[in-house]
């Protein structure tokens, strides 16, 4: 009984860390270019929109997978355009890009479907659907709960290490490091800050594009106003938790999903008699909490979040 307990709740925990990984990824690459982006909250909720719409329409999981990837590279254009190429506020342009899209997508959606979409809102026939990987899958326990997954949990588990290997393993991520660290110095040296940073927005707007679709075509059938609900930020958090380290990551996201998982099921059985709201806010205290304990002497990058003229 208590194995399948928690079976079932490690195998919930990977299923809800899946945007949280792809999007943290994702951040933790861009961050280490010297670049904050906030608004990945707001990249991320297109790609939920984008995703449904698509899918709605097409019937096509695929195609509204990719597309969902490509309109979160439409967001991170605009993101490198403010503060790579106009050198604008970081954090403010973020956090703008996040507010307006939560109007953007609320007010689209409901031009789409008509001003009233309740009680049933509409939705999807088909969601995607786990995928067994071959011989790997009938491990016993392990298999069932790791390698049944959908594919966008697969992509997030292969990004760890090849994230890492790019980083730490090649001339370009080093490079990506040294702009991250000082830019100034860095152009000195012939390296064409803007241009990388660039192409690692692009990188970012796809992953954490096709990570918003996850929720409106894998878990839900529908969109829902706001459905993000805070991803990005805590995407954020985790990457901070991991002290910029892919390979710290992927821990980090499972215990926030984790423990995400594990209020769940306190509140579907009963077992425990205390409010709910306290266990929607758990995983998010929690996360807090291990912030402030492990976080307090994390060195990020040296130029993160401060914005980058071009002197010569």
């Amino acid at each position: 009984m208590i194995a399948e307990l928690v079976s079932g709740i490690v195998y919930s925990s990977i299923i809800l860390l899946t945007p949280l990984l792809l999007a943290g990824i994702a951040e933790l690459l861009v961050e280490k270019s010297g670049l904050l982006n906030l608004s990945i909250e707001a990249t991320m909720l297109m790609g939920a929109f984008t995703a449904f719409m698509v899918a709605y329409y097409t019937q096509d999981l695929l195609l509204a997978t990719i597309t969902a990837g490509v309109a979160g590279i439409i967001m991170c254009l605009l993101f490198a355009l403010l503060t790579v190429f106009l050198s604008l506020d970081q954090m403010v342009i973020g956090l703008a890009m996040n507010i307006l899209t939560i109007g953007m997508t609320s007010y689209l959606y409901r031009a789409s479907f008509g001003w009233y979409v309740s009680p049933v809102p509409p939705h999807i026939k088909e969601t995607i659907r786990p995928i067994e990987i071959p011989v790997l899958s009938d491990i016993p326990l392990i298999g069932e709960i790791v390698f049944h997954q959908i594919p966008h949990t697969y992509l997030a588990f292969l990004l760890v290490p090849l994230v890492w290997w790019f980083l730490f393993k090649t001339r370009l991520g080093l490079k990506t490091r040294a702009i991250g660290e000082d830019p100034q110095v860095a152009d000195y040296l012939g390296i064409n800050v803007n241009l990388i940073r660039f192409y690692i927005l692009i990188f970012e707007g796809f992953i954490v594009g096709v990570a918003g679709s996850t929720l409106s075509i894998a878990y839900y059938n529908m969109f829902l106003d706001n459905m993000t609900q805070g991803r990005g930020y805590i995407a954020i958090a985790l990457v901070i938790l991991a002290r910029w380290n892919p390979l710290l990551l992927l821990p980090a996201s499972f215990l926030f999903s984790f423990i995400d998982a594990a209020q769940l099921r306190i509140q579907a059985s009963g077992v425990i008699p205390f409010p709910y709201q306290f266990s929607l806010m758990l995983p998010y205290l929690l996360t807090i909490i291990v912030l402030i304990i492990a976080g307090r002497k994390v060195k990020g990058p040296a130029a993160l979040a401060k914005p980058f003229k071009k002197v010569r």
